[in-house]
């Protein structure tokens, strides 16, 4: 018998060889189209048919929480905030087989109690009262969906409502993939808030509506992401299913200080459970591919020399690499690595901590494949006048030379 471990590193032997003997393996045949990324450097490790489009199902639930998120962030919400809850958002109003929160007219919710049901329940109901919550009607909202996939380069994604019941919403696993790196980029605290929560119960007597004094019935319903359990390190993100898609997984697994991200779509079975089994375990494979076969590993640094800073006190500063100098890299790739230094390495000054002031850019048999800003430890202060009188001196003359300016620094971002 085969251990699954060696059956993994096998898969991994193969796909790293893929490039010098032909097409790579397919690690989920049973799914149509799948991405696999490594979370820091975006690199992606494994991909098939990353550009089909194919209905996101509930998928879609992650752009209505980014843009939740989004209204949190900016203070317009808080997550206490009590929702209203109608007719036209309940189980009533979404189509029949929905997934649901069970929601009821006049209950008392919060906002962050629905962002839980639509994490954890997939509720469609919780998707509709928090677009309407947010954009006043449905429409609006997803107009606003649609609007950020185009910001975000998501130009084969289109969203026809805000919990994925409508087989026209459509992505791919590229797009998927990308934006789930950004999601988790954007909002870090999702995983543990929401997204890793095994179970969420509803509704609690708190949430009656004013005047009704029968005990709630509560409903306790288990998170659809069966590797939360299953998979060690595994802490989101979102399942979906609808008939004309399959089953399909957005997923991510921490291990060390590497992260994951696998956007697994087109799973196909004969029924509910095997289809969560089967999209759980195609998800674990790809999981276990990308941590066996790229490993974040250190890249070679330069030598760091101090920049130069006009105008300022000091009149130079440590630069620093703003980003940990790693990259996901299989054992045949180590070799044959350069590194350099972009930029003129001098600007105009007064700079502050965190300023950009190069960057360092790796590269392989000529093609760059990353690179991170350089940005400044320290700060520097306006310069005595007559430090600054004789920088325009020298600054000048330089220019006679035809010497460029220093640039005007940036801040870190």
């Amino acid at each position: 018998m085969i251990r699954p471990s060696c059956l993994s590193a096998f898969l991994g032997f193969l796909l790293a060889l893929a490039p010098v003997y032909g097409e790579a393996p397919d690690l989920v045949p049973e799914a149509r189209s799948a991405v696999l990324l490594d979370q820091l450097s975006g690199r992606v490790l494994f991909q098939k048919d990353p550009r089909l489009a194919i209905p996101s199902a509930s998928l879609t639930k992650l752009m209505t929480l980014h843009l939740v998120w989004r209204a949190l962030e900016a203070g317009r919400i808080h997550p206490q905030d009590l929702v209203p809850v109608t007719d036209e958002t309940t189980g009533r109003a979404v189509p029949p087989g929905s997934s649901l929160m069970f929601l009821a007219p006049g209950q008392r919710v919060t906002v962050k109690e629905l962002m839980l049901g639509l994490a954890v329940d997939s509720g469609n109901d919780a998707g509709m009262t928090l677009a309407r919550f947010l954009a006043g009607d449905e429409r609006a909202f997803v107009a606003s969906m649609n609007t950020e996939t185009q910001a975000l380069g998501m130009g084969q994604t289109v969203f026809v409502d805000s919990f994925g019941y409508d087989s026209r919403s459509t992505t791919t696993a590229w797009d998927f993939a990308q934006f789930s790196r950004r999601y988790l980029s954007a909002h870090p605290q999702a995983v543990s808030l929401i997204h890793s929560v095994r179970k969420f119960a509803f509704p609690l007597d708190a949430n009656r509506a004013p005047g009704d004094r029968r005990k709630a019935q509560t409903i306790v319903q288990a998170n659809r992401n069966t590797l939360l359990d299953s998979y060690p390190g595994a802490d989101g993100l979102k399942t979906g299913f609808i008939e004309e898609s399959g089953y399909n997984l957005a997923a991510t697994a921490v291990r060390g200080d590497q992260r994951l991200v696998a956007v697994i779509l087109g799973v196909q079975a004969k029924d509910e459970p095997t289809g969560s089994r089967r999209r759980a375990v195609a998800g674990g494979r790809l999981l276990d591919y990308g941590f066996a076969t790229f490993p974040l590993r250190p890249l070679p640094l330069p030598v760091l020399k101090p920049v130069r800073v006009w105008f300022s006190a000091p009149g130079s500063v440590i630069p620093a690499p703003s980003g940990p100098t790693v990259y996901p890299l299989a054992q045949g790739e180590l070799g044959g690595i350069d590194v350099r230094i972009d930029g003129p390495l001098e600007v105009e000054g007064p700079i502050a901590p965190g300023t950009i002031v190069g960057r360092i850019v790796w590269s392989k048999a000529g093609q760059d494949f990353y690179g991170i800003d350089l940005k400044s430890v320290t700060n520097t202060e306006d310069a005595p006048w007559w430090v600054t009188l004789w920088d325009h001196v020298v600054l000048f003359f330089r220019g006679l030379m035809g010497v460029a300016p220093p640039r005007t620094a940036s801040p870190h971002t």
